[in-house]
């Protein structure tokens, strides 16, 4: 069988024109679990990272951008909004909606908001902004970052809702931080010594 990897995926929907905040997410966590599922890099398979506390289940998938480095080192963070879970190392095209701004132990660490594209959902056609999302569930999500970030000991920081072009310039700056972190890896210096 062959080995996944997730740096091969491209990041953005760059052949879909009806899509302009298109991106590819690997799901991690699915909603509605209770457990916190994580890519790890060294053995390529996901793992389990925690059990939340009782009661506590995920109010949508959560996921990543292939190709991406967040400001804190992880691949950049996605809360995918769907009508039903999907599964861990689930490939997802989605459409960006907005981000909402976390501030983590005095780090920036925004997650960012996408639906799927109507191409694989057409139930959400019309979502293409977070007004288009009801208000409570944004304030599920909200409640869940803080909730289940302040019971594992950080302090955050919730600093508002932006639209989806911001979530696209994140996402972007995401993906040039990971190319430049493996440009900075292909360059090492040879341990050959000139004759």
């Amino acid at each position: 069988m062959k080995q996944i990897n997730f740096h091969d995926i491209p990041p953005f929907l760059q052949d879909d024109p009806d899509e302009p905040f298109g991106l590819r997410i690997i799901i991690e966590t699915p909603r509605g679990t209770g457990h916190k599922f994580k890519w790890d890099e060294e053995f390529g398979v996901l793992s389990l990272s925690r059990i939340l506390r009782s009661g506590m289940v995920w109010p949508c998938d959560f996921g990543f951008i292939p190709q991406s480095l967040g400001e804190d080192g992880d691949p950049l963070d996605v809360a995918l909004l769907t009508d039903e879970a999907t599964f861990p190392g689930c490939l997802v095209e989605a459409r960006l909606l907005g981000v909402i701004g976390l501030v983590k132990d005095g780090e920036v660490n925004d997650r960012l908001i996408a639906c799927p594209t109507a191409k694989t959902a057409p139930g959400w056609k019309d979502v293409h902004k977070l007004e288009d999302i009801s208000p409570r569930q944004l304030k599920e999500i909200e409640a869940f970052l803080k909730d289940y970030n302040t019971f594992e000991g950080s302090e955050i920081e919730l600093t508002g809702w932006r639209p989806a072009q911001d979530a696209m310039e994140t996402a972007r700056a995401a993906v040039q931080r990971w190319k430049k972190q493996q440009n900075r890896k292909s360059k090492k210096p040879s341990s050959k010594k000139k004759k």
